[in-house]
Formats: structure tokens, C-alpha cells, sequence
């Protein structure tokens, strides 16, 4: 095994409940996996050192795959595959092959966060951009300049169940408008005055929301979980770890939709009821005391898991 020498990649982001999701995968010696969130390649290099015998890993983020292309550790062993693409595309790269486990690792990386020139962070300047990937797409500038009150309201409501959504919404493009908001700083300072001692920045909540429109976060989850699901082999198992109320639902819900549960609530039942997977976390597993000791990035996770059906 090739390791890298000290100090040619900062390690910047400790991969959540590494060993859960070890567990709950099953990884198996020889076994084929998928990691749709690669990041720095934690989680990857935990099924490599478990056994697996292929992994396939992808990310959006084309500076986190080249940074770990030139230094990570396992950049030259055979078994590892890696993929510049959303997950939700990532099935016309898999063609044939199946997986015995998928991981999706949702959310952004501390790598992306502390960058300034990333614009993820209200904690430094940077400019208006919260693209996962800095090479494509339309930057949270350009996102601004084409949106109205309504479809910014509605969507800082859905991405993160916002309170006051159209207040905020109309603040963001007041400032925007008026060519008050250049930088991540600027956005912050708007809502400076609502600050309370001891809390969390007022602007958390809406630089989630507004990360997630820019990505299309809450899209990529409703079209790549179940896709993901397509690609398992019988009794392979889909691994998600999510870090907010409003991803989790999604999971939960397209999980139980996938499990043939009832999901419209209506009578009679509406839902088409196709088992396809079994539900394998009826509550999902969230991180021990001693996990969130060294490593508080992680309080807010959960991980859920199926398991698909034979055929």
C-alpha cells in the first residue's frame, strides 16, 4: 500500500460515523462499492482498508478529486475508480457493474467552508459563488439576478424551513439589487442586527438554503437516491448521512416510498406500494459522545439505510 508523505495534503475534514457506516454497508472482502460524496476521501479509504475488492467514488467538487489525485493516499491502488460527476449522473458511468453498498455523504466539506474564495462561509469574505463544483454551473450572484421574490421565498422555505422567508428573501434582493451585496461578508451583515449573544449567526440557516438552491441539492437527492437503488445488487444496501432537518426528511421519505409504505397520507392510499427495499435503520444512528468529543462538525448527522430486495 502507497501512503503518502507527511504533510502533502492537509486533512481537513473527519468523515462522520465512519465506523457505522462501515457496519451497516457490511463490507465484504472483494465486495464493489460506491461513495457518491467523495470529499477527501475518507469514507472511500475506510472500505479500502476493510477489504473491498472495487470502489467507485464521485464528486462534483473537480478540486477535491485533484487535490487527492496528486497527493491522497490511495491514489494509485487498482480497486479505486474516481468520477467527476453529480451521483445523480453517475449511473451512465456505472454501465453494468452492480454494488454490494452505496454511501452518499450529503452536505458540504470543511475543505469547501473554510476556503473564502469557495463562497461558502459568512465567517470570511468571499465572492457570491457556492458552486460545489468552481468550474461549472451559475453562481449564487448570477442565481440572484434571475430570480424573483416568490421563487426565492419559496425555495429558502423548502431547502431549510426558513421562518420569514419572504422578509428574507426580500432583504437578499433589495441589497443585490441595489449593488450592496459583492461578497459572502456583505450577505452576512445584513442580518448583523438580529444576532443574539450565545446563538448561532442568523445567516446559518439561509446560507444552507442558499448553498442548496445553487447546487440544486434537494433535486440531486430525489433523482440520484433512487437510481442509486437501481444500481445495488440484491441485498446490497444505501447508506445516507445527512446534516439537516430538511435533507433528512427527503431520505426518510423517499426511503419509505422505496420500502412500499404509504407516503400521501390519503384514504384510500394513492402510493404505488412497490417494495423494492427494505428499511434497515427504522430511527436512524446519529454520532456517540465520544465521536462528537473530537470531531462537533458532526452533531447535526444521521445515518439511514436500506437494504434492496431480491429480484
Amino acid at each position: 500500500m502507497r501512503r503518502i508523505k507527511k504533510g502533502s495534503m492537509e486533512r481537513l475534514h473527519r468523515p462522520v460515523l465512519l465506523s457505522e457506516v462501515i457496519e451497516i454497508i457490511k463490507i465484504k472482502h472483494g465486495g464493489v462499492y460506491a461513495d457518491f460524496t467523495f470529499g477527501e476521501g475518507g469514507h472511500t479509504e475506510a472500505f479500502l482498508r476493510a477489504g473491498a475488492g472495487q470502489v467507485f467514488s464521485t464528486d462534483r467538487d473537480s478540486e477535491a478529486l485533484r487535490l487527492y489525485r496528486e497527493h491522497g493516499e490511495f491514489r494509485q491502488d487498482p480497486r479505486l475508480s474516481l468520477f467527476h460527476t453529480r451521483f445523480s449522473e453517475f449511473k451512465a458511468f456505472a454501465g453494468k457493474t452492480r454494488f454490494d453498498g452505496i454511501l452518499a455523504d450529503l452536505g458540504v466539506s470543511t475543505r469547501q467552508l473554510v476556503v473564502p474564495e469557495r463562497g461558502f462561509s459568512f465567517s470570511a469574505s468571499g465572492p457570491l459563488d457556492m458552486r460545489m463544483d468552481p468550474a461549472s454551473g451559475t453562481t449564487l450572484d448570477e442565481k440572484l439576478d434571475t430570480m424573483d421574490l416568490e421563487e426565492l421565498a419559496s425555495s429558502l422555505w423548502r431547502n431549510a424551513d426558513l421562518k420569514h422567508p419572504y422578509g428574507v428573501a426580500r432583504r437578499v434582493l433589495e441589497a443585490h439589487r441595489a449593488g450592496k451585496l459583492k461578497t459572502t461578508a456583505d450577505l452576512a451583515a445584513l442580518f448583523n442586527d438580529r444576532r443574539e449573544k450565545g446563538k448561532s449567526h442568523p445567516a446559518t440557516a439561509l446560507f444552507m438554503a442558499l448553498r442548496m438552491i445553487v447546487n440544486e441539492e434537494l433535486k440531486e437527492i430525489e433523482t440520484g437516491l433512487p437510481e442509486a437503488v437501481d444500481l445495488l445488487c440484491p441485498g446490497g444496501r444505501l447508506a445516507v448521512i445527512t446534516f439537516h432537518s430538511t435533507e433528512d426528511r427527503v431520505v426518510k421519505k423517499l426511503f419509505q416510498e422505496l420500502a412500499g409504505r404509504c407516503i400521501c397520507a390519503q384514504h384510500p392510499c394513492l402510493c404505488p406500494r412497490v417494495e423494492k427495499v427494505s428499511l434497515v435503520t427504522k430511527k436512524p444512528f446519529t454520532p456517540s459522545a465520544e465521536e462528537l468529543a473530537t470531531n462537533p462538525r458532526a452533531r447535526s448527522a444521521k445515518l439511514r439505510c436500506v437494504e434492496k430486495e431480491p429480484s
